[in-house]
């Protein structure tokens, strides 16, 4: 999803986020929400505010499936968890290889380049920081809500692996379905 199509007036996250480096308030639950599978994904802030420097968006889900092994060429990616338990996984491919499962303040950091995955071992709530211009990621991948909070199941969105293809290419991450973290 391009800038162009955030700000179209008829585009559902149109108007959320001033779209310029101005200063801004969100009360709790507001920003751009998107549900990919059983998570919620809001962003909070994005390139567009920052002038290309970060983005910073919430990840709220319960426990469920690990989210398939993927790279990002160009994205650095910061988990921090608020509340609840994350599993993460990294492969830099150059040495470091390690898994580790984060709590309530506890801290990750993802390099450009770097192998990951994650699966969210109980109710969490996750602020992540990425390179700007790489949290629409999740709108593409996703279907728009204007729902706070976890979804429920009948909110629940599967993508196509058509869906999931374009937002890589267009976003630059790439999934890696024939990397295992867990046979390791």
């Amino acid at each position: 999803m391009s800038l162009d199509e955030t700000t179209r007036s008829d585009h559902p996250h149109a108007g959320i986020l001033p779209g310029t480096p101005n200063p801004f308030f969100l009360d709790k639950g507001e920003g751009e929400k998107s549900v990919v599978f059983d998570t919620l994904f809001t962003v909070l802030l994005t390139g567009d505010e920052t002038e290309g420097q970060y983005d910073v968006f919430t990840t709220e889900g319960n426990a469920g499936d690990i989210i398939p092994a993927h790279i990002h060429p160009y994205t650095h990616e910061i988990f921090f968890v608020i509340d609840g338990a994350v599993h993460l996984w990294m492969d830099d491919e150059k040495g470091f290889k390690d898994d580790r499962v984060l709590r309530a303040g506890a801290f990750g950091y993802v390099p450009k380049g770097t192998i990951h995955a994650f699966r969210i071992e109980s109710t969490a709530r996750v602020l992540g920081v990425s390179s700007g211009g790489f949290a629409r990621f999740f709108h593409a991948m996703g279907t728009p809500t204007t729902t706070p909070g976890i979804p429920q199941p009948s909110e629940f969105y599967v993508p196509t692996f058509d869906q999931m293809r374009a937002a890589g290419e267009l976003y630059g991450t790439v999934f890696r379905p024939d990397y295992k973290f867990l046979d390791d």
